[in-house]
């Protein structure tokens, strides 16, 4: 089996902005696709899709000139072959990022090519199921939030997530309202999302957030200062009795370690769509776990992101959660083989061969890209 070419299909949809209450008014979706003279294809997403599609296709494009003629079954000898070539100029960063989108349309082959599941290559299922958490929360209007959040309650999660980024008045309102909501049976995690905004809370400001959450028994505050701003990470997490998670939008070890050198995490959050691919994000775990820092594997994007953390997942032992998130980006249900099926609260761990996600042709068609449609429009 050799690669004959790899391709990056850019797909954009509009997002409905009073939905989502955010600035983002279209999504575009990369999706790099290895193709084999076999026949057997594989898929991976890069998260960056959403605001820098166009450098996603080309590096993928300069990485695919590595690869043809190569068999895409040695993922790890082409993952260190793509990621040897741009130690000089990309060590970090999308140039990683693009490298784990790869890697993982890699173990998609390889795991269809033996007609198994990805985390069978991984070390093999260690849960037959695990909890998943809906995360959204995403409106400043409450009463959007009351009933969104009731929703979730009625199809059954017992884990939610929200976002806070407003005055801490209308934070505290938010969330106590999300307890009321969500009663004392289904967990709540918190979002500040300060890991991409410009203006970020100083640790003092999030630390005044920590409070109510304390009150109320939230299980994890997410991103409560800039994305670089280890000390004040560390300075929340000394003073809350609330664990700290962080570092979505960290890519590779060296990002991650960081983190852990300023004792800034309690949980941390890769990403094989992201932080590198899966073997990446498996080392950032290793090195997590070995500082007593917990793993929650992040997914906000497409279907082949969120399988591609869930194989992660159902392989890593201490996996407790899954990120399931209710954008309601159309790139979810149309590239997954088999349904999001919710049961109790949990997933099941899949069946279908590799990472289980399709691009049907007619997907392509419906959702072409638009340029200058991005994060920043």
């Amino acid at each position: 089996m050799q690669i004959t070419a790899v391709d990056c299909h850019l797909m954009t949809t509009a997002m409905g902005v009073p939905a989502l209450g955010t600035d983002i008014a279209h999504w575009t979706c990369a999706v790099v696709e290895v193709k084999t003279d076999a026949g057997v294809n594989g898929l991976g997403e890069c998260y960056a899709g959403l605001s820098a599609p166009e450098a996603v296709r080309s590096l993928a494009a300069l990485y695919g000139e590595l690869l043809v003629g190569e068999d895409p079954r040695r993922v790890g000898f082409l993952y260190e072959k793509m990621k040897s070539k741009c130690l000089f100029w990309g060590k970090a960063g999308l140039p990683l990022a693009v490298v784990g989108t790869i890697e993982n349309a890699l173990w998609d082959i390889k795991g269809k090519a033996m007609d198994v599941p990805v985390y069978e290559l991984l070390g093999g299922r260690s849960h037959d199921r695990i909890k998943v958490y809906a995360s959204g929360g995403l409106s400043s209007d409450l009463e959007v939030t009351k009933d969104e959040l009731q929703g979730y309650v009625d199809r059954g999660f017992k884990a939610v997530k929200v976002r806070v980024w407003d005055t801490p008045e209308h934070d505290e309102r938010k969330l106590r309202l999300a307890r009321e909501v969500l009663g004392d049976d289904v967990e709540l995690m918190v979002d500040a999302v300060m890991g991409h905004n410009p203006r970020p809370w100083s640790a003092k400001d999030a630390l005044r957030r920590a409070r109510v959450m304390e009150e109320l028994g939230v299980r994890w505050f997410e991103e409560p200062c800039g994305n670089t701003d280890y000390a004040g990470y560390a300075y929340v997490r000394e003073h809350t009795s609330v664990p700290i998670a962080g570092g979505e939008s960290a890519v590779g070890v060296a990002d991650f370690e960081r983190f852990f050198e300023a004792g800034s995490l309690d949980i941390a959050q890769p990403d094989p769509a992201h932080s590198g691919g899966i073997i990446e994000t498996l080392r950032i775990a290793t090195m997590a776990r070995a500082r007593g820092v917990k793993v929650a594997y992040h997914s906000w994007g497409a279907a082949p992101c969120l399988w591609a953390n869930y194989h992660v997942g159902f392989a890593d032992p201490s996996c407790e959660y899954l990120e399931f998130p209710t954008h309601g980006l159309p790139f979810i249900d149309a590239m997954t083989v088999e349904p999001f099926d919710l049961i109790d609260g949990y997933f099941k761990a899949p069946t279908a061969p590799g990472l289980g996600v399709c691009l049907p042709s007619e997907l392509i068609e419906q959702y072409p890209y638009q340029p200058h449609t991005g994060f920043w429009t």
